[in-house]
């Protein structure tokens, strides 16, 4: 059960922490008869456009129901239905709808509830926000959720953590109201997991957690909870020096590793016990602990870096996947430590592998031109170039590599190589021919990486500016044209010439239907300042518009300002 249910529990732990207010269907509303009948005809009218074909029909009716609040009560079931539309638009502003409408139901709150585990983080927060305001108990919601995550499918656990982790600390009165409910304590202790230290109000809801569950997986997962708030955990040590005594080598190595983790000293003794133990996984995590303990003691660090590394190599990818966890918290030279990691690239396990891309990307720009040099080896050149996204900046030294490797790579793999140069940003220059020539590739995703490559690059990238314009021009997709214009804003900031060819493209952008793309367009012709002077009614317009966002507001009256300065 644990796992099919995880996803809808670890949404929803973000939704608690942040509700207000529960908001009362039709409070404070004074309607004349006139405009009760007014609003009814519409609220019917647009039910029947949720019906249509027509994407974009669809969201529009959505958002216009949004816009008038409780008066849409009767379109209340229709909205609840298309929460589940195949369209994201539609998803978005159904769920922003229902918040707005505010009629409490459980049904709504339930559909919201699942709605946190959409595959679009716009959908997910627009869901967390529209719960906020329905529910403002987290006692009453816990329950709730455990309802919805017996039917729910485990492959959206990873949306729900992110959309919690986005949360923060807002989340934490609904995980001390969660870790009191056995059937979601445990997905609770993931979730307060992935916070860490922000999550060390809970700390006493885990110690009682400790001490009460029956549920080995749940003490587990509890003891891993404690371990990545780390010291301000301190006042678990107790019921964590009680966990290293258990039969249960699984409590005791999850106990070793919240000791290392938190600092608790007094769990030396044991810990040079359980480091000689018959348990792979135990000793690997009691090595590691007694040098997070003990920084100070060159043998004992050695010891641990050697044990951790020999793991890598391990059968089991569950140590293997220690091991990597393990090293990234060492500091180790990364001149000793690099070459050896590099070595163990090509690991068949994902998770490993990508635990081990941390660990390598968290000893800096020394590793960067060994991963660069691993870009022409076919069988680790999907790491080694998960390794050069991970560093970012730092991953300038191996531009040379991966402006040789562009030069053959396809699909993926070349996508990923121009996600490195724009990350590098004007120090990818190098690359700007090898970008521009992706500009006539038959892939979308391909042409769209460049793009934001050469935008990222900038300037430097300036060879690159006629092969952008003629992709602008010729453009059938709105949203490339527009991203070509962006690109070209960054190649060319001060070209007068240049300027006057986006701006149209740039106002086009601020009717665009993701509010995302509107803000970008917004953002981009604030910084051409009074070059983009053309686009001032464009954008005052939109800052006047009242069924326009706030944030879109406020961006576009920010934008108008600078373009209409002198």
């Amino acid at each position: 059960m644990k796992c099919k249910t995880a996803h809808v529990l670890a949404g929803c732990l973000a939704c608690l922490g942040t509700i207000g207010t529960a908001i009362i269907p039709n409070s404070n509303m004074s309607l004349h008869a006139e405009e009760v009948a007014a609003a009814t005809d519409s609220v019917s009218t647009l039910v029947e456009k949720l019906q249509s074909d027509d994407d974009d029909t669809r969201w529009k009716a959505a958002r216009e129901l949004g816009r008038l609040g409780a008066r849409s009560a009767d379109a209340v079931p229709a909205l609840v239905a298309a929460i589940q539309d195949p369209d994201t638009a539609v998803r978005h502003h159904a769920a922003i709808a229902l918040g707005r409408i505010g009629v409490n139901e459980e049904k709504i709150v339930e559909a919201l509830i699942a709605a946190v585990g959409d595959t679009d983080s716009g959908v997910r927060i627009a869901a967390v926000n529209s719960i906020r305001q329905l529910v403002d108990d987290p006692e009453v919601i816990v329950p709730m959720t455990v309802q919805v995550m017996e039917k729910a499918h485990p492959l959206f656990a990873s949306r729900m953590v992110e959309t919690i982790v986005m949360r923060g600390e807002k989340a934490l009165p609904f995980l001390n109201a969660a870790l009191k409910n056995e059937k979601a304590a445990y997905w609770a202790c993931l979730a307060i997991e992935e916070l860490g230290p922000v999550a060390a109000p809970t700390t006493p809801a885990l110690i009682q957690l400790v001490n009460s569950t029956p549920d080995t997986d749940t003490k587990v997962q509890a003891l891993l909870a404690i371990a990545k708030i780390g010291p301000a955990a301190k006042d678990a040590q107790g019921e964590v020096l009680k966990a290293l005594e258990s039969s249960d080598p699984s409590i005791v190595t999850a106990a070793a590793f919240a000791s290392g983790a938190v600092g608790f000293d007094a769990a030396t003794p044991k810990l040079e016990s359980t480091v000689s133990s018959d348990e792979p996984l135990l000793s690997l995590v009691s090595r590691w602990a007694l040098a997070k303990l003990h920084p100070e003691d060159s043998e004992l660090k050695q010891a641990a870096v050697d044990q951790l590394v020999a793991s890598l190599g391990n059968d089991d990818p569950s140590i293997r996947l220690a091991a990597a966890k393990g090293l990234q918290s060492l500091k180790v030279d990364p001149e000793v430590l690099g070459p050896r990691l590099i070595a163990k690239l090509n690991d068949s396990d994902p998770v490993v592998a990508h635990n081990l891309v941390e660990a390598l990307a968290s000893l800096g720009e020394p590793v960067a031109k060994k991963a660069g040099e691993n870009l022409s080896k076919v069988e680790n050149q999907e790491l080694a170039v998960a390794v050069l996204q991970e560093l970012g900046p730092k991953a300038k030294p191996a531009i040379p590599n991966v402006v040789e490797a562009l030069g053959s790579a396809e699909g993926e793999f070349r996508r990923d190589l121009q996600t490195v140069c724009g990350q590098v940003g004007p120090d990818a220059a190098a690359a700007a021919s090898e970008l521009a020539r992706s500009l006539g590739s038959d892939e979308e995703s391909t042409r769209i990486s460049a793009l934001f490559a050469l935008g990222s690059i900038g300037p430097q990238a300036n060879a690159a500016m006629a092969d952008v314009e003629s992709f602008m021009e010729s453009a059938s997709d709105p949203f490339e044209k527009l991203l070509a214009a962006w690109a070209i804003s960054k190649l060319a900031p001060t070209d007068e010439m240049q300027i006057a060819k986006i701006v149209p493209v740039l106002v086009e952008g601020l009717t665009f239907p993701d509010q995302r793309v509107q803000a970008e367009a917004i953002m981009t012709l604030e910084s051409l300042g009074s070059a983009a002077s053309s686009a001032a009614d464009a954008l005052t317009t939109l800052a006047n518009d009242p069924s326009a966002q706030p944030e879109l507001r406020s961006l576009a009256k920010s934008a108008a300002e600078a373009v209409s300065a002198n």
